[in-house]
């Protein structure tokens, strides 16, 4: 039986890919069947969404619109101006944002390019962080954290914006993107969605299935001989596989690995993997 190999990509420069049976639902495309060569990824909206599709949304949105050297950022409440809980949060958010593109238009710059994700278990310690784009300096954003103007100008609360940059050989971007979106399994759960984005960002693109390339049989011969990340690699020229995080089925503790393989007795053998273009 032949598998499908989909991948959804981002910006052309990195890839998450999935071999999966014809029958397996898939990720972030309306009604799980891709229809076209190409076509956007499904922004998740359902409050009670698998948050794993919104991790990997997120994650992908975050690699298509920002590089290295735009800002990570975490914005917090003096006791003052604490919010009362997310709703108010959410408000004041909303306004920092008209502020920021305020300031860009009397620029002639495009409206600010962000993700975000708000965070605190209780209203007490209620913070938010983002990723944005680095069109405004830092001095700036920073002075539009505030309320009033003149001599009544407050500081709403403490800001650190810092350029974002590649650690230990991996990608800044990613390393952002997989810390903010590591409360998504509890948001779920309450079903609260606490993280948000602006229109503006280019989507990740979910390719054709390509549905000739793999059969059950082949992947069993590939990992039997330990081949199959040679194979990948060979059949993506330009691409390399690049480790990321998951948790052993088995042992449940963290590992970095290439690949995700898991066996599932209805649905086969589903494959999971991450690629980067070669430099």
């Amino acid at each position: 039986m032949y598998l499908r190999n989909i991948a959804i990509s981002a910006d052309d420069k990195y890839r998450e890919c999935s071999i999966l049976g014809k029958s397996v639902p898939v990720d972030l495309v309306k009604g799980g069947r891709p229809r076209r060569r190409k076509e956007n990824a499904s922004r998740p909206v359902q409050k009670n969404l698998n948050y794993r599709n919104a991790q990997k949304w997120f994650r992908l949105s975050a690699v298509a619109n920002f590089n290295e050297g735009d800002y990570t950022a975490e914005f917090t409440f003096a006791p003052e101006f604490k919010p009362k809980n997310v709703e108010e949060c959410e408000k004041e958010i909303k306004n920092f944002i008209k502020r920021i593109n305020r300031s860009r238009n009397k620029k002639k710059l495009p409206k600010m390019k962000y993700l975000g994700v708000i965070e605190g278990k209780t209203s007490d310690n209620l913070h938010f962080h983002m990723i944005l784009d680095n069109l405004l300096n830092r001095d700036e954003i920073d002075d539009l954290w505030t309320k009033g103007r003149g001599k009544n100008k407050k500081s709403i609360g403490f800001t650190n914006i810092n350029k974002i940059k590649s650690q230990n050989g991996q990608d800044g971007v990613i390393i952002k993107a997989n810390y903010l979106t590591k409360e998504f399994k509890l948001e779920n759960q309450k079903g609260k969605r606490k993280w948000f984005a602006s229109r503006n960002l280019k989507k990740p693109v979910v390719e054709r299935a390509q549905n000739w390339k793999y059969t059950d049989s082949k992947i069993a011969r590939l990992l039997e001989n330990d081949e199959l990340e040679q194979q990948l690699e060979q059949d993506n020229t330009g691409w390399e596989l690049i480790e990321f995080p998951r948790k052993n089925p088995e042992t449940q503790k963290d590992e970095l690995v290439k690949l995700d393989i898991r066996e599932n007795e209805y649905l086969g053998t589903m494959i999971y993997y991450r690629m980067r273009r070669r430099e």
